[in-house]
């Protein structure tokens, strides 16, 4: 699992998009995190994350969305609370 160092906001329904544009990163959005998650989804398309956002720490799986004509190079997916233990 990616552990990604950055803060992210994601949207009511646990989506989260993160843009990987160069020179162009949101808020919260680390260089560091964009290049591992390119590394380590560049195999299968997809990685295993987790995350700090606005309501604390959260995994999920995101996927590569790769550029097409108009749109952004970007991961996403849908997040949900770890398993308390």
């Amino acid at each position: 699992m990616l552990i990604l160092d950055g803060k992210y906001q994601v949207q009511q329904n646990k989506r989260l998009t993160i843009l990987a544009e160069a020179g162009h990163l949101p808020k919260g959005t680390l260089q560091s995190d964009i290049d591992a998650l390119h590394d380590d989804c560049q195999a299968h398309g997809r990685c295993d994350v987790q995350v700090n956002t606005q309501h604390g720490l959260m995994q999920g799986t995101l996927v590569e969305k790769k550029p097409l004509k108009f749109s952004l190079w970007q991961f996403e997916g849908h997040l949900s609370f770890p398993a308390r233990t």
